[in-house]
């Protein structure tokens, strides 16, 4: 009896082990207080990817906006800054824009013509989201 609860939970546990709840943060000029943050969960294993983008500047607001799901295998988004300090977000064919003074997000209905300064990539390093800053010398 034992043995065939098991060999019936076996694959469902197998199954989960392909899910994904991660997350990683820019901080803004290094403020945890401060940040972007991208979250990815994924809840069956064969399904796309729910992605969430954090704007957040404590105390005054944060706010997690669900944005377009990625596919399972990480696709890189880049993150951009504006002189309005207004970032700007871009994962293949999607862009937004990410206000952290409002904590709001907007999809573009097309690209932006100039997002602004490349300042770094949200990216997957083995099994870790991290976020890779752009060396001092190509800003």
């Amino acid at each position: 009896m034992r043995s065939s609860r098991l060999f019936v939970l076996l694959p469902l546990l197998l199954a989960l082990a392909g899910c994904e709840n991660s997350g990683v943060s820019y901080q803004i000029d290094g403020d945890k207080e401060h940040s972007i943050s991208l979250l990815r969960e994924q809840n069956v294993p064969w399904g796309k990817v729910e992605q969430s983008l954090v704007p957040a500047r404590a105390p005054d607001c944060q706010r997690r906006v669900q944005i377009d799901p990625d596919k399972r295998e990480f696709t890189e988004m880049k993150l951009y800054v504006n002189d309005t300090r207004l970032y700007v977000a871009n994962q293949g064919k999607n862009w937004w824009a990410v206000g952290t003074q409002s904590c709001q997000v907007q999809k573009f209905k097309t690209p932006p013509v100039d997002p602004g300064d490349l300042i770094g990539s949200f990216k997957k390093k083995g099994d870790a989201l991290v976020f890779e800053p752009v060396p001092e010398a190509a800003q």
